[in-house]
């Protein structure tokens, strides 16, 4: 009887320019998901991502998918990925009254076992939202699975998935609102326009007239005239002849009629 040995091998690009190639020509082909045909970059970053989570190209393909920006996994392919671990010894997964539940048992070095235990339940996905979107009201039971298997295995095994989320839970996130300032857009400038010599042009300094300084006995005076409603309040007036005691006085008038007898007085000599 002859024994038929299967090896199943898979193309793995080593290089960047081997990957780019390999991404160009899955990009081009009907077999991959809609979300990679014709965007090549998509397929090298999904590729990528795949072998860093020990995924061939194809299968990378076929379970990262971009949801709202951010890649995520298929919660089969996350499963598949805990279960393929020699640390996991155990996936148990159970539903009942609107309540799943994912158990996760994972053994770390030191020999000792960490179950890891969590739940979703109907009640949950009412206060979250979830249960009137459609895909919730198709098929509530497989949703409820997906959340639990999904926060056991981000919590037991964070290092086997790279950070990635399942894409049933990546589904219920709405899109990120763009909260940019939009800036008005401003035409490049022409060849013309950066060619053309520099022109400085002259600072034009206006100048401000410069009102002469009124005094209190000017403003004084100025009250006395018809007209005139602001009350201008007098201050004292010195007058300040050289040899003699300064004479002070309260009326401005008085201080006018001694100033123009001084004047006289120094015209006469």
């Amino acid at each position: 009887m002859n024994s038929i040995v299967t090896t199943r091998q898979s193309l793995v690009p080593t290089t960047i320019t081997e990957m780019e190639m390999f991404a160009e020509k899955l990009s081009k082909s009907i077999l991959v998901p809609k979300d990679y045909q014709g965007k090549p970059a998509n397929c090298f970053v999904a590729i990528q991502w795949g072998l860093e989570c020990g995924l061939a190209p194809l299968q990378a393909l076929q379970s990262i998918a971009v949801i709202n920006g951010k890649p995520s996994m298929y919660g089969d392919a996350l499963l598949a990925m805990v279960r393929a671990d020699s640390r996991c010894l155990g996936v148990h997964e159970e539903q009942k009254d609107g309540l799943a539940v994912c158990i996760i048992k994972r053994k770390h070095s030191d020999g000792s076992v960490e179950e890891v235990k969590r739940t979703f339940s109907m009640k949950q996905a009412e206060q979250a939202g979830l249960s009137n979107r459609p895909t919730w009201k198709a098929y509530p039971q497989r949703m409820l699975q997906h959340r639990a298997r999904g926060n056991a295995i981000r919590d037991a095994f964070p290092d086997v998935i790279h950070g990635l989320i399942s894409t049933e839970e990546a589904q219920d996130y709405d899109e990120p609102k763009d909260v940019t300032p939009q800036q008005e857009a401003v035409a490049p400038p022409t060849i013309e326009t950066l060619t053309a010599p520099k022109v400085e042009e002259a600072e034009v300094i206006t100048e401000k007239k410069q009102e002469p300084p009124v005094s209190v006995f000017d403003k004084y005076l100025e009250n006395v005239v018809p007209g005139k409603t602001e009350t201008v309040i007098a201050e004292s007036f010195e007058l300040c002849v050289p040899n003699k005691k300064p004479t002070t006085y309260q009326d401005p008038l008085n201080y006018r009629d001694a100033y123009s007898d001084l004047q006289l007085a120094v015209r006469r000599v």
